[in-house]
């Protein structure tokens, strides 16, 4: 009894799946895809866990771009540098000026952040060793050599009373 239904079962399941395409193939065209390079070694070089939201989308735009895809484009030359701006509403600013091999690889980058949301352990080292102080204004600079340790650090100004200080710190929150 077991064998009979199971029969019947597949039966009609032959049946739904002949009915489906009326015993004819239907081919299906695919569109070409696009691979564009994406500098991975540029990205887990310069970015950190707690790098701010504006920083990480101009990176990710610095790797995503395909120099190959630029009218300029010419395979003769060694390299093209290529500059990245993007400004938000409050003075926040970046600027990152890459250079591309002409195989759209990133070769170098110097990037300049002001204004940036500084990173909790940042805020955290400043506001610990200068308590009563406020940040005043901040500039974040990262610096990347293909092959090479990149180099980040956040510039930032404290005041209170009249005075101020500046200073230098890591994503660590170490003053330097």
């Amino acid at each position: 009894m077991k064998k009979f239904v199971l029969g019947l079962f597949l039966l009609g399941l032959t049946n739904l799946v002949h009915s489906q395409n009326n015993g004819t193939a239907t081919n299906i065209i695919l569109e070409p895809v696009t691979i564009k390079p994406l500098n991975l070694s540029y990205l887990k070089e310069v970015q950190h866990e707690d790098t701010p939201e504006l920083v990480k989308n101009l990176e990710n735009e610095a790797a995503r771009y395909d120099i190959t895809e630029d009218p300029i484009f010419d395979r003769e030359f060694e390299a093209y540098e290529v500059i990245f701006e993007t400004k938000k509403d409050g003075g926040t600013t970046g600027l990152i000026t890459a250079t591309y091999d002409s195989e759209g690889k990133i070769l170098s980058s110097i990037e300049h952040y002001k204004n940036v949301l500084l990173p909790k352990t940042v805020r955290t080292a400043i506001l610990n060793k200068y308590p009563g102080w406020s940040i005043y204004k901040d500039v974040y600079l990262v610096t990347y050599r293909n092959n090479s340790n990149s180099k980040k650090v956040f510039k930032v100004q404290v005041r209170k009373d009249g005075q101020r200080k500046n200073l230098k710190l890591d994503y660590d929150g170490n003053i330097q």
